[in-house]
């Protein structure tokens, strides 16, 4: 019988953490196939994790750091307790649905091809809408496209790699699904060893899901089991640091698989061009109250350019 654990991190989601895990419990086929909650609390400051505590539920292992060490060096140390086939992470801001695994799980066994290493579900909005959680992997040119916003002026022509224009109403075959539900194979994680730390939060399942397909494994998107999805998450109160984190980590990604020569392409473009985009695109919606917190990000990303080159110069996982 098929076994999965699910690894949580946690950093300040308020009352959204108890929601999710009271969610998964509730669930069909959790009783059976669920072995174990694992939650990694990145030094929250609010009590989202104390409600858990005082509960005392069964199966639940917690992990308290004593600072913010970031989404995958997180996932990672909550992965080393799991033991079964299968590692679920998922986000504290996610809601799943009765049947959410039993479609899920049906559809595992139903596909016997060993090649599926990942697997992620639809997500739906608040308004039961599909989300559009898939992406290809991307181009230098796509990451040029977003960095001068020319996907909003005519995201048609200047396609960017999120799958924007696929209904995502059927199962298929994809180069990557959203790290909110991203369900991986514990022995090809392992193999791999987790995801690279390097990457504080933001493409760390990209690049996880790149370094899967260079070893000829694919990622599975299941339309037939939904789950809600909040988005956003607790980095909405902090979108300087959203940005900054969000951009440290194309640029950390871009070296690491398109190289050096594209990789300086796109940090000359992000630290000279992008910030100007940015101010425009603000400016013509009007969104003058999110100016200073973009300068913000990019003053914060310029101060790290020597921590940044550092990282880029560690040896890349295999």
């Amino acid at each position: 019988m098929i076994s999965f654990d699910i690894v949580i991190v946690n950093w300040n989601s308020g009352e959204q953490l108890q929601e999710c895990v009271q969610s998964v419990l509730q669930a069909d086929e959790s009783n059976s196939l669920l072995k174990k909650i694992i939650i990694v609390d990145n030094a929250s400051s609010d009590n989202s994790l104390e409600v858990l505590k005082e509960k005392s539920l069964q199966n639940i292992l917690i992990f308290e750091n004593s600072e913010n060490l970031g989404f995958g060096k997180a996932c990672n140390q909550g992965a080393k307790s799991s033991t079964s086939d299968f590692i679920l992470f998922l986000n504290p801001d996610m809601l799943l649905f009765e049947s959410t695994f039993t479609n899920l799980f049906r559809t595992i066994s139903i596909d016997k091809r060993d090649n599926i290493g990942i697997y992620g579900i639809q997500l739906l909005d608040e308004e039961h809408k599909i989300q559009k959680s898939c992406a290809r992997f991307p181009s230098l040119w796509n990451f040029i496209v977003r960095a001068l916003g020319l996907n909003k002026i005519n995201p048609t022509i200047f396609q960017s790699y999120t799958m924007e224009n696929w209904n995502h109403k059927s199962t298929l075959e994809v180069d990557q699904v959203i790290g909110a539900f991203f369900m991986i194979k514990r022995d090809l994680f392992e193999k791999l060893n987790g995801f690279d730390e390097r990457f504080f939060v933001y493409y760390e399942e990209l690049d996880l899901s790149k370094r899967i397909s260079l070893l000829a494994y694919k990622t599975l998107y299941v339309s037939e089991s939904q789950a809600y999805h909040k988005g956003g998450g607790t980095s909405e109160s902090v979108k300087a640091k959203r940005l900054f984190y969000n951009t440290r980590s194309k640029l950390i990604y871009t070296f690491k698989h398109l190289g050096s020569f594209q990789g300086f392409l796109l940090l000359f473009i992000t630290y000279t061009i992008e910030p100007f985009s940015r101010m425009f695109f603000l400016l013509l919606r009007r969104k003058f109250r999110e100016i200073p917190d973009m300068l913000h990000g990019f003053i914060m990303l310029y101060r790290d350019t020597f921590n940044i080159m550092l990282l880029i110069r560690e040896k890349n996982e295999s």
